[in-house]
């Protein structure tokens, strides 16, 4: 069935010696095959001539066979491979890398080794991934040996094809029970007859041995049939005893071991190369009487209570001696022998030596990470170290001089240890060199990035390689690989240091994880060494750099090749980063298939500051295609491209989740922006081909110029010298993290277009439709993504991202933000021009236009949201410039938020506005548009042609008035008081009382905290809520602080009063007929009705202040003339030179005679400044006394008190005491006059009238005390005047000072104001006796009661001290020497 290039029978007789077959020079060196023969092999040198070249056409053969017949127990024998039809290979999916042409697949990659799945995999394995098997991969051959319980099955795993030439082989008596061990099985060195290897399988527990010397030809030969296929079992075997562990020992053969420990040669050849298998123990030459079966470890070990299970047994790769190897075995407990074994089965034992406690006390000293019991030592696995190495490799390993010995009586191992405990391992690379007489313990090496303790169900054991060079290690577990240099690494204080305290520097190590699932382990492993001189590969094994090759059951054979070991021996070694692992796990752990595990299996040994910095760095190189698997490829299309790289963003984040590393806020948002940049770009690229599809050819659409346009600081120049001849796709590939300006510049190319063609208003209209869309679309896809993924990012999409640590967020720094308005803007302009008021001559796309119009609102909210981001970051800033900035762009919101939106209805875009004001709680913005909507539809009712077009008109603003009343529900008062306002200014107070949908009743609240709107908050208080207690509280507070019209002042207070009054309830009493205390309201009454009478009171003094001046203007002709008689006939007690003086009482008049309500302070000024003639006291009283009683009624505190001082002043003042001093020649009824006529005297004699109604009041000041009144600073009135006029005024008061001083000092005005006062008290006292008595001698003995204080003032001659109609003798009825006492006392 097969056709070979080889005669089954090997070469022909005629060239075969007759002599023995010459045994070649090395069993080390392959044998040589007839150049002839390799025409036939499955690879060539062919394969290699062209590495970049990947196949595009595999031959695929099937492993299908013929079955001859069945032997009773149910062998089949099996036919050769039927070759079909050659068919094109498996396509690779998106993403898979093929590796040098060969059709590997890159599962991972990174500066220091390369992890790839080559193709070729037979069909029956990758059909049954869930059956038991396990296998061995023989880089010396090529090919690769799986065993199941019933196959064994031989393809060269270097092939390029999915489904390579398979040679499956039916194992003769296969085991019936499916919990038996796996068959095993090894391939043999070529024979001369064959290039192919020949196959080798033993059963275990039944010792069957099954021997194909080809495996081209085995399956086309039964069994014992021809030289060609053997089989044999193994006897001597103990019962219950199965073999674990073939060992290829070639040329001498092959090494069995046992479960009982025993040692057995085999051999498949005879002395003259022939097929034989033979089978022998191996005996123990230091004990020669040991009944034949002395050899086996098991008797070795049987007098140490160490012995343990047996850890491995290798043999080296060869001696000085052709025929001859080393064997060693070692167990879990540290026991090591040797064995030199010749060819033929010849062996003698050189070694047998316990290390364990030489072990355990080397790892604890060289290890510090070892925490577990000593007692948990095992070795797990060894090897022998290379020979021969070249000197660079020597000097550069950590690994002892034993590297430099040549000679077989030192066997150099590299020992695989651990310390384990119920949690996790700790793995160790120990260095032992054996001796005939010694045992020496080297370099220890920990593993520290794997520490998951081997399973007991494993059916893979651990294994550890040292290919050449010797220095890197592979070590291999059932799920995991690791990678560690055995280099020793740079010289450096730190790793100086370190050695010294018996410390490990450490250097380069990594694992790589497989997948925790199903089936999916390591069944098989191998290795790959470098060519050197000395030590050749066969040419279809050429290779720079060791590799370890692992066989995954349902995956295939999986490579892992260090990428350039000539740099472990540099200064800068390759080195593990964090940024690395993120690489490996970002761009391989999405691929389908992909049997690695990146996450989830072990933290990484980094800081997370360190993942933190390297993730940023990483998302950065992605977004800009610096990334060294994005570097250098021109993809055919940017959107796949685009597309990829969001997918390695999106995993990046979800790796650093599943690791649970502590991202800080600067890394999450960094990372999130990123990926925002990279889906709007890709939203941004569909719209740039949907534009140029729709434009002529020729014409470039807005997304083009752009990238043109951008300043060339501000962009990635392409270099058309290799090839980038297009522009925009340069900049999509390399420049998505400038997105910002990309965005921002679309208004500069507007704004630059416009100027050098604004004629052609029918480019520009699609232009700024292009524009429009994309500063709209990117701006609203870039929020929306934030929102979405902003769970997976852990941040707060509804917060600002803010601080020092972070940039200004993309979507709204400050140049988006500018342009956004001048785009905003200028579509306005835009559409006044060509849509509000279109022209005749307009020849726009009307259809674009209306685009561009409907999309405005869209366009405002992007405006809106940047302002709002940018102010809200600035304010976190700790940059004072920025915060500045952060200011005015807070101004520029507040401003634009209110005009921006309310432009909208300019387009008839009501709905859209309302909706806009609402999302931003514009309230002043929607109150504004809801009402101008409302009365814009009551206004087109008006103008309605139509009763229909009429009736439709209202009943829209009637729809539109519920919509503002539900509105005032929902904002409140805001709103509410904001709508009633634009309401009252456009449609008057009706339209305020007469809303009939105010479910609140804002429009009284409204009302009520308007002060100017009092007069209709009153009225509305009486008609609509019926609540008078308000209405007379807003009457009394109008007419007390805010009305200016007297006669207006007067009727509020007398209204609020009549109100207070009305609701004021009757007076309750006890049973014993006393009066409960008044309640709280009825206090407050009482206090507002005080409140209005002294207003009322003041009010009455100024009415009669005014009908004093009255008859003086009766023939005025005009208010000018009426002011300039009044000041020239009642200033004449002010001097001229006081021009101050004169203009505040000028004003005071002047609003006096308008009628206004006068301040207190200037009501005060007028009395106490005003020329009145002698017969106001019958007609007002006296003036200064009236001062006096505004001053008490209006003031408080000290602002009274000075105004009472002043007063005192002007009192004293309209007296020339220095004449009333003068009495030389004057009779004491005359002085007595003088006193009577002051005005100090008929002011004290009113406060001593009223003094018996109100004894709170008598406001009497010394002359000394009035003096110093304002002569520094003024009252409240004057404190925003202009310096220049207070200072004039401060100077008539210090005038006014002066002149009383004088007649304190030089008049005795001390003295004569104190005599003036008791006078006044006395003749007051005298009247009331008198008028008290003649009321008693008309009751006839009646109850007396007192005559009130009017009464006694009218007995009194109208309480100015005249009797009778003549001027008052007030100390007429004192006798003459009291008198005299009285005046002239000091």
């Amino acid at each position: 069935m097969f056709s070979p290039s080889i005669p089954e029978g090997g070469p022909a007789k005629g060239t075969r010696s007759s002599r023995r077959r010459q045994r070649p020079l090395s069993s080390d060196t392959a044998i040589q095959q007839p150049k002839a023969k390799r025409q036939r092999l499955p690879l060539s040198d062919a394969t290699f001539v062209n590495p970049d070249a990947p196949p595009e056409m595999y031959e695929v053969k099937s492993d299908n066979v013929d079955l001859l017949s069945l032997k009773r127990d149910g062998i089949e024998n099996v036919g050769a491979p039927r070759r079909e039809l050659s068919v094109r290979s498996r396509k690779p999916k998106a993403g898979e890398r093929a590796s040098k042409g060969d059709g590997s697949v890159i599962l991972t990659s990174n500066s220091a080794y390369s992890v790839s799945k080559l193709p070729a995999l037979p069909d029956r394995i990758r059909t049954d991934s869930s059956s038991r098997c396990h296998g061995a991969i023989y880089s010396s051959n090529g090919y690769a040996l799986a065993l199941t319980l019933t196959h064994a099955v031989v393809w060269p795993y270097t092939s390029t094809l999915a489904s390579p030439e398979t040679f499956t082989f039916a194992l003769p008596y296969p085991s019936k029970n499916s919990a038996d061990p796996l068959p095993l099985g090894s391939l043999v060195a070529p024979s001369t007859s064959s290039e192919n290897p020949g196959l080798v399988v033993v059963m275990p527990v039944s010792g069957k041995i099954s021997y194909w010397e080809s495996i081209s030809t085995a399956s086309t030969l039964g069994l014992n049939k021809t030289p060609h296929g053997l089989e044999e079992t193994i006897s001597g075997m103990f019962s219950g005893e199965h073999v674990v562990q073939i060992v290829d020992a070639e040329s001498a053969g092959f090494v069995l071991v046992f479960s009982s420990g025993r040692l057995a040669y085999m051999n498949v050849r005879d002395g003259h190369g022939r097929p034989a298998i033979s089978v022998q123990f191996l005996r123990n030459a230091l004990n020669a009487n040991h009944s034949g079966i002395l050899s086996s470890i098991r008797h070795a070990l049987s007098s140490s209570p160490l012995r343990g299970d047996i850890a491995a047994v290798r043999a080296s790769s060869g001696t000085n001696k052709i025929g001859e190897r080393m064997v060693v075995a070692a167990t879990t407990k540290g026991k090591l022998l040797s064995w030199r074994v010749h060819r033929g089965g010849h062996h003698e034992l050189v070694t047998d030596a316990d290390i364990r406690e030489l072990l355990t006390h080397e790892i604890v000293q060289a290890d510090s990470g070892v925490d577990m019991s000593p007692e948990s030592l095992e070795v797990l696995d060894f090897t022998f170290v290379p020979r021969s190495l070249d000197r660079k490799y020597v000097e550069a390993s950590r690994l002892s001089q034993a590297l430099l010995r040549h000679d077989d009586s030192v066997q150099h191992l590299l020992l695989l240890t651990s310390f384990t405990n119920k949690r996790k391992s700790r793995y160790q690379l120990v260095e032992v060199v054996i001796s005939a007489d010694s045992v020496k313990v080297g370099t220890v090496r920990p593993l520290t990035t794997y520490n998951s303790p081997v399973p007991s169900s494993a059916g893979f054991k651990p294994r550890v390689y040292l290919p050449r060079p010797a220095l890197v290690a592979f070590v291999i577990f059932d799920r995991a690989a690791v990678i560690a240099s055995m280099v020793s690494p740079p010289d450096s204080p730190d790793s100086q240091l370190q050695e010294d305290s018996h410390i490990i520097p450490a250097t380069f190590e990594d694992v790589i994880d497989f997948r925790d699932e199903g089936s999916l382990q390591i069944i098989g492993s191998g290795v790959e060494e470098p060519t050197t001189n000395g030590h050749l590969q066969p040419p279809r094994h050429r290779t720079k750099n060791p590799a370890a090759l692992l066989l995954l059951q349902g995956v295939g054979t999986v490579r892992v090749v260090i990428s350039d070991i000539d740099r472990f021996t540099t200064e800068t070694p390759p080195e593990i980063t964090a940024k690395t692992k993120l690489e490996q796990a970002v761009f391989y752990s999405g691929r389908d298939e992909n049997p690695l595990v990146f996450s989830g299996r072990r933290t990484l040994p980094f800081s997370d500051k360190e993942t933190c910095n390297a993730a940023v760095q990483l998302s950065n190189e992605i977004v800009s295609s610096k990334a060294p698997h994005l570097m250098h490829s021109q993809p055919a299309s940017v959107e796949v491209n685009m597309a990829t790289r969001r997918g390695y963003l999106n995993t990046l984040i979800r790796h650093l989740k599943a690791l649970n590393v502590h991202l800080d806020d600067r890394t999450r948002w960094l990372l999130l922006y990123n990926a925002e940049k990279m889906a709007v770009a890709s939203w941004i690229w569909q719209k740039h081909e949907e534009f140029t599809s729709e434009l002529p050819a020729g014409e470039k659409a807005l997304t083009s110029e752009t990238v043109v346009y951008i300043n060339e600081h501000q962009k990635t120049e392409p270099n058309p010298e290799i090839g980038e001849v297009d522009p925009v796709r340069h900049w999509f590939l390399n420049d998505v993290w400038r997105l910002d300006i990309y965005i921002a510049w679309q208004y500069q190319v507007i704004k630059y277009m416009w100027k050098e063609m604004g004629a052609d208003s029918a480019k520009m209209n699609r232009l700024l439709w292009e524009a429009c869309t994309i500063n709209n679309g990117a701006l609203r896809e870039a929020h929306r993504y934030r929102t979405e993924q902003a769970h997976l990012y852990g941040v707060d999409a509804g917060k600002v991202a803010g601080g020092n640590a972070l940039p200004e967020p993309w979507t709204a720094t400050h140049f988006i933000g500018n342009n956004l308005k001048r785009l905003v803007e200028f579509c306005h302009s835009w559409l006044d021009s060509y849509l509000v008021q279109p022209s005749v001559e307009n020849s726009l796309d009307m259809n674009i236009l209306q685009r561009i119009r409907d999309m405005l609102p869209s366009l405002t909210r992007q405006y809106f949201t940047a302002l709002k981001e940018f102010f809200t970051w600035a304010e976190q800033s700790g940059d004072s410039s920025v915060q500045a900035l952060g200011r005015d762009y807070h101004k520029v919101y507040d401003n634009d938020l209110y005009e921006k939106i309310l432009k909208l209805k300019d387009y008839d875009l009501w709905d859209e506005g309302i909706e806009l004001a609402q999302e931003w709680h514009a309230h002043f913005s929607l109150a504004d548009l809801v009402v101008q909507e409302i009365l814009t539809l009551e206004g087109k009712a008006v103008s309605a042609t139509t009763n229909s077009k009429a009736e439709e008109a209202r009943a829209l603003a009637d729809v539109k008035r519920r919509q503002m009343g539900e509105l005032m529900s929902k904002y409140g008062q805001k709103f509410a008081f904001r709508s009633y306002q634009y309401l009252l200014e456009n449609s008057g107070v009706q339209a305020v009382l007469d809303f009939p949908y105010d479910k609140n009743r804002f429009s009284t609240r409204f009302l009520r905290t308007k002060p100017e709107l009092a007069k209709i908050s009153w009225i509305n208080d009486v008609e609509k809520e019926n609540d008078i207690d308000h209405a007379a509280e807003t009457l009394m507070n109008l007419g007390l602080t805010r009305e200016q019209r007297l006669w207006n002042k007067k009727i509020e207070l007398s209204l609020s009063k009549l109100a207070l009054l009305a609701e004021e309830p009757a007076p309750s009493v006890n049973g014993d007929n006393t009066s409960n205390a008044p309640s709280e309201a009825e206090a407050k009454n009482g206090a507002n009705l005080q409140k209005i009478d002294q207003a009322l009171e003041i009010i009455g003094i100024q009415d009669k202040l005014y009908a004093q001046i009255l008859p003086t203007i009766e023939q005025a002709v005009d208010q000018a003339a009426e002011l300039q008689l009044a000041m020239d006939q009642h200033s004449a007690f002010i001097p001229k030179k006081s021009k101050a003086l004169l203009d505040v009482f000028e004003d005071a008049l002047g609003r006096l005679l308008k009628h206004e309500a006068l301040e207190p302070l200037s009501l005060i000024d007028l009395l106490t400044l005003i020329a009145l003639d002698d017969s106001h006291y019958d007609v007002m009283g006296d003036q200064f006394y009236l001062a006096l009683v505004v001053a008490h009624l209006s003031l408080k505190a000290e602002e009274r008190v000075d105004a009472e001082r002043l007063i005192w002043r002007r009192c004293y003042l309209r007296t020339d005491w220095k004449k009333l001093n003068e009495t030389n020649g004057k009779r004491d009824s005359d002085q007595v006059a003088l006193v009577g006529e002051t005005a100090a005297y008929r002011t004290m004699f009113k406060i001593y009238s009223d003094y018996y109604s109100d004894r709170n009041f008598h406001p009497f000041v010394k002359p000394l005390d009035a003096l110093g009144v304002f002569t520094e600073t003024l009252d409240r009135r004057f404190g925003e005047m202009d310096e220049g006029f207070r200072v004039m005024l401060l100077d008539a008061m210090k005038a006014e000072d002066a002149k009383l001083r004088a007649f304190i000092e030089k008049a005795q005005l001390e003295a004569w104001a104190q005599e003036t006062r008791e006078c006044a008290k006395t003749t007051v006292a005298e009247e009331i006796d008198r008028r008290t008595a003649a009321k008693a001698s008309s009751t006839n003995g009646l109850e007396v009661v007192r005559p009130s204080v009017e009464e006694a003032a009218q007995a009194n001659g109208n309480g100015n001290g005249l009797l009778g109609g003549k001027k008052a003798k007030p100390f007429e009825r004192l006798p003459d020497t009291e008198r005299s006492s009285k005046l002239f006392s000091t």
